[in-house]
């Protein structure tokens, strides 16, 4: 009984120590409000940054049905992860056949990959983008 209640005690001692050692920075979550994406090219797309952090950043993005992301590149990580949430993404690639990306399924892109996507659903669609630095 005094070896399990000490092991439970070392866990809850453990749970504690581990998350006043993370140094990141958490600048929101689903709640925070997103801003619309006002460069041109860009229709019907919003963002909320989740997490800005030395190591990773994560992107909340919403995009409004036939809404588009013109092409960009990321020259600031090493890749980036794009997964829509909410529905099927249209990922278009700078010099390759446009990728539609299923719910749930990642989509991973290195340093500098020009890319753009759009929402050919009739419903807003949500994508969680997952940069590493």
């Amino acid at each position: 009984m005094r070896r399990h209640l000490a092991l439970v005690l070392g866990f809850a001692m453990l749970s504690m120590v581990v998350p006043a050692a993370q140094t990141a920075i958490v600048s929101g979550d689903r709640s925070t409000p997103l801003q619309p994406t006002t460069a041109a090219g860009n229709i019907g797309v919003s963002t909320a940054t989740v997490r800005d952090a030395p190591e990773a950043r994560v992107v909340r993005v919403l995009v409004d049905p036939g809404g588009v992301r013109a092409t960009h590149s990321h020259d600031d990580v090493k890749f980036h992860l794009f997964v829509p949430i909410s529905g099927p993404m249209t990922l278009d690639m700078d010099g390759a056949p446009s990728v539609v990306v299923q719910p749930w399924q990642p989509y991973s892109m290195t340093r500098g990959t020009k890319h753009g996507f759009h929402n050919p659903g009739s419903t807003p669609a949500e994508v969680l983008e997952i940069f590493i630095k």
